[in-house]
C-alpha cells in the first residue's frame, strides 16, 4: 500500500497516482509535459527548405545532415517528399526569439 505521502491527484481525473508519475494511469494525461514529451517544432534559424530537418534534428539530438541525407533516400525510395510535406502541416514553426 502506498501513503498519502507518497502520491499525489491528477488534476485532470482527481484519481490517486504516485508522485513520480509522469502519466496519469485512469485518464491516460501526461502530467509534466514540458519535462518528458518534447516539442516538435520546425527551425527558423537552422532551416534550409522548411526547418523540418532541423527541427527533428533537434528533437531527437542528433546531426541534421544525417536527418537531412534520411529525407533524400526517402525520396529516392518514393515517400520523402510526403512524408517532408505532411510534417512541415504539422509541426509548427519554433516562435521568434525577441533578442535577435
Amino acid at each position: 500500500m502506498n501513503t498519502s505521502g507518497s502520491q499525489k491527484k491528477c488534476p485532470y481525473c482527481a484519481e490517486m497516482i504516485n508522485k513520480e508519475a509522469i502519466k496519469c494511469r485512469y485518464c491516460g494525461t501526461w502530467l509534466d509535459k514540458k519535462r518528458y514529451v518534447a516539442e516538435w517544432t520546425r527551425s527558423r534559424k537552422h532551416a534550409k527548405l522548411l526547418g523540418v530537418c532541423a527541427g527533428l534534428a533537434r528533437v531527437f539530438g542528433i546531426s541534421v545532415t544525417f536527418v537531412r541525407v534520411a529525407f533524400i533516400i526517402m525520396t529516392i525510395s518514393g515517400y520523402g517528399v510526403l512524408i517532408y510535406l505532411i510534417l512541415a502541416l504539422l509541426m509548427p514553426k519554433e516562435p521568434e526569439d525577441e533578442n535577435e
